[in-house]
């Protein structure tokens, strides 16, 4: 009887600290046990509370003009984080590892003179879009918190053929993001 009071004992203690990351328990004999009790609630068996080192996480840059095409995909590629590696250069597009809430943002830079419209996609549907009026060199910058499921994508899209995105070696374009929650 002591031992399933024990056991009882220690998954209402998970219950309670549930989607809370207190650092002194992750290296302690409850935190092992409070993260087994919590793996076998989450239906992809991952635990609901990540350590900092588990946390998806992106930043990519992107280094030379780009023309994506109407509804194309920005490549930023030179990836500076990419933890669980996430985010693919080659296609621009993040895939989620880990189930959670999200925060992104991007930050792009207009050609001189030129209008440019971006937007923000989660599985192809759009989300938030940036329009940059053009009179000169402009940037524009969102942020977007979102609730993802495992394989959920995101990008970042050009909305027209004729938009480029402008960057350089000082890297004036960039995406950005990660695990919240």
């Amino acid at each position: 009887m002591n031992y399933y009071t024990t056991v009882l004992t220690l998954l209402l203690l998970a219950e309670m600290v549930m989607g809370t990351c207190y650092t002194k328990l992750e290296c302690s004999h409850l935190g092992d046990l409070l993260e087994m009790a919590m793996k076998n609630k989450s239906p992809d068996k991952v635990c609901q509370c990540p350590r900092r080192t588990k946390i998806p996480a992106l930043t990519a840059i992107l280094t030379k003009p780009q023309r994506p095409g109407k509804n194309g995909v920005i490549k930023f590629d030179k990836v500076v984080t990419n933890m669980y590696n996430g985010y693919n250069p080659t296609t621009g597009i993040f895939t989620a590892p880990l189930a959670g809430v999200y925060h992104f943002s991007y930050t792009v830079m207009s050609m001189d003179g030129r209008y440019l419209v971006v937007f923000l996609t989660l599985n192809n549907i759009k989300q938030h879009s940036t329009w940059l009026l053009g009179s000169r060199h402009e940037t524009g910058t969102t942020s977007i918190i979102l609730n993802l499921k495992k394989g959920d994508q995101i990008a970042v899209k050009s909305a027209d053929d004729s938009f480029s995105i402008n960057s350089n070696s000082n890297m004036y374009s960039s995406f950005s993001g990660y695990l919240i929650a």
